[in-house]
C-alpha cells in the first residue's frame, strides 16, 4: 500500500512539473529542468532552486537560480574520432553576497584521462549556489589517470587552494587500481600537511547488477565515501544512494530515484535539499 501511494504521488507530482516545464519543452528548448527547495538550520536559510539546460547548437547553456543568486554557464564537447574526446564548461555566478567564476575541462586520449578545474569567488561559494562548498577564494586542481593495461590504472591528483584570508593549502594523491572481478584501489595522499592512506573497492553485489563503490581515506585525515546503484525496473530507472562521512565531523546522505533526489547533510548545521528533474532530450 505504501508503494502504491508513493507511485501515485510520484505520477501526480511529475504531471505538475511537466505542465510547468511545457513552455520550454514544447518549444524544443529545454534539455532538462529541475525544481527544488533547500532548507538549512543554524543559520536559518530557505530558498527554492531551479536548474535548466538548453541546447544552443553545439553548445549547452546551463542556468541555475536560487533566492539571492543566479548562475549561467556554457559547455560543449569535441570529438576526435577514435583518438579521444574533450568536454569543457565555463560558468559565472552573481549574487547579493558576491560573485564567482569557474572553468573545467576533461578528456580521454587512448590510455590517458584527465580533468582540469579552476575557480575563484570573492565570497563563500555556497552563498552563490547551495550545492557548493562553504569556501571562497581560489581553487585549482588536476586529476589524471593512465591505463597501464586493461586491468591496471595509475592515478595522480594535485590541488591548490587560497582562501579569502589568503591562506594557501596544497594537496596531492597517488593511486593504483587493479581490476579483477572487482576493482581494488590503493593509494597515498597528503592534504594540507595531513598524510593518509587510501583503500577503495568497486564491484557488483548480485546478478541484478547492484553496484557498490566505497573509498576510505585514513590517517591524519579521515573520510569515507560510498555509493550504491541498484536497478529498479526494466526502464533503466535506478536507485542511487550516496554516503560521505568525514572527520572533523561532516556527513552527507543522498537518495535518488525516478527523477527525485534528496540530499541531507551536517557540517555544524543541518540542511536538506529536495529536487525533481525532468529530462526532455537535446544534446546528449
Amino acid at each position: 500500500m505504501i508503494r502504491m501511494g508513493f507511485h501515485r504521488y510520484r505520477h501526480w507530482l511529475r504531471f505538475a512539473l511537466v505542465v510547468l516545464g511545457l513552455p520550454l519543452s514544447a518549444s524544443g528548448l529545454a534539455q532538462s529542468l529541475s525544481f527544488g527547495i533547500y532548507s538549512r538550520l543554524s543559520p536559518d536559510y530557505l530558498t527554492p532552486t531551479v536548474e535548466v539546460t538548453l541546447p544552443l547548437g553545439d553548445l549547452d547553456l546551463h542556468a541555475r537560480l536560487q533566492r539571492d543568486a543566479l548562475g549561467v554557464g556554457l559547455g560543449s564537447a569535441l570529438e576526435f574520432s577514435a583518438l579521444g574526446r574533450v568536454s569543457y564548461q565555463v560558468q559565472a555566478s552573481l549574487g547579493f553576497a558576491g560573485w564567482g567564476v569557474r572553468g573545467n575541462a576533461s578528456g580521454t586520449f587512448g590510455p590517458v584521462a584527465a580533468n582540469v578545474e579552476a575557480l575563484y569567488s570573492n565570497t563563500l561559494r555556497n552563498s552563490l549556489w547551495v550545492g557548493e562548498e562553504a569556501e571562497g577564494g581560489l581553487k585549482a586542481g588536476i586529476l589524471g589517470r593512465y591505463r597501464l593495461d586493461p586491468r591496471q590504472t595509475l592515478g595522480l591528483q594535485v590541488g591548490f587552494k587560497s582562501d579569502l584570508a589568503g591562506i594557501a593549502r596544497g594537496a596531492a594523491e597517488l593511486s593504483y587500481a587493479l581490476r579483477q572481478t572487482q576493482t581494488y584501489t590503493f593509494g597515498l595522499g597528503i592534504d594540507d600537511a595531513r598524510i593518509y592512506g587510501l583503500l577503495g573497492w568497486r564491484g557488483e553485489l548480485d546478478e541484478a547488477g547492484t553496484l557498490l563503490e566505497a573509498t576510505l581515506r585514513a590517517g591524519q585525515l579521515w573520510r569515507l565515501e560510498a555509493a550504491l546503484t541498484a536497478p529498479l525496473d526494466e526502464e533503466l530507472n535506478n536507485l542511487k544512494l550516496r554516503l560521505t562521512v568525514a572527520y572533523p565531523w561532516t556527513t552527507t546522505l543522498g537518495v535518488e530515484a525516478y527523477g527525485f533526489r534528496a540530499d541531507a547533510s551536517y557540517d555544524g548545521g543541518f540542511s536538506l535539499w529536495l529536487r525533481y528533474t525532468l529530462s526532455f532530450g537535446g544534446n546528449e
